[in-house]
């Protein structure tokens, strides 16, 4: 920090960019220097300068889980509204970090400071993707692990917002058939529990139960009605004795 201040003192420009189109303040970000952030944006660093791809650096610190600083950027005027070139906003940001995330109390942190900033929970993105589908892991590759609970909690954040159920990521697939793509038991309950419907189909006519069997996540596949014969009575099974 002295070295920023002592630069920044004699005239360093804190909006020079590098070849990668790195600024000082996104790289700053990037390293998870609060202090850092807070001396570039004193000196006058630019907070909607747009990285590669239309990326802002609150867009970057939601992605890479950084509530503190999140908070100093938007207590600076940053764009919570803000898309880049997919037209993904912050909060859109924050789900993707949060499907693997692996601290609750930072991800509710992140996604109360964006909720609060006045961030739409419901904004379709990139192919028609919302906060909630991209939580539920719809850019991350099957057998992606994730923490559950962690997961479980921040939807339940955002079915605080009355976020919508009947949503659709390019394949077809909705909140249940990316949990049931995904292995996830208890996010399956509670989507259920909000209404969420167990029989819409995807783009190949799958349902979410389909896509559980097709995955082999049996204990998922028997939180569906209705059932495959013998799969709740596996289900059990396998709970009871697991």
């Amino acid at each position: 920090l002295a070295v920023v201040d002592l630069l920044l003192t004699r005239g360093a420009n804190p909006q020079h960019a590098a070849a990668s189109g790195a600024t000082p303040l996104s790289a700053a970000v990037s390293m998870r220097q609060i202090d850092i952030v807070s001396a570039l944006l004193d000196a006058g660093a630019e907070l909607e300068y747009r990285l590669p791809g239309g990326v802002t650096v609150l867009m970057l610190a939601s992605a890479l889980g950084l509530p503190d600083i999140v908070s100093r950027l938007l207590t600076a005027g940053a764009n919570v509204h803000a898309g880049d070139a997919q037209q993904l906003g912050p909060l859109h940001c924050a789900a993707l970090y949060g499907f693997s995330a692996r601290d609750r109390a930072r991800l509710l942190a992140l996604l109360d400071t964006l909720l609060l900033a006045g961030a739409e929970p419901d904004l379709a993105a990139a192919g028609s993707v919302t906060p909630l589908l991209l939580l539920l892991g719809a850019r991350a590759e099957p057998g992606t692990a994730c923490d559950e609970q962690i997961v479980l909690a921040a939807v339940e954040r955002l079915l605080d917002e009355d976020v919508s159920l009947e949503v659709r990521d390019p394949r077809g697939f909705g909140p249940l058939h990316l949990a049931a793509l995904h292995g996830l038991p208890l996010l399956v309950q509670r989507l259920l529990r909000a209404g969420a419907d167990p029989d819409v189909r995807d783009a190949l006519n799958r349902s979410p139960r389909e896509i559980a069997v097709m995955r082999g996540f049996i204990d998922v596949a028997g939180e569906f009605e209705p059932l495959v014969p013998g799969v709740s009575s596996m289900a059990r099974f396998l709970r009871d004795n697991g």
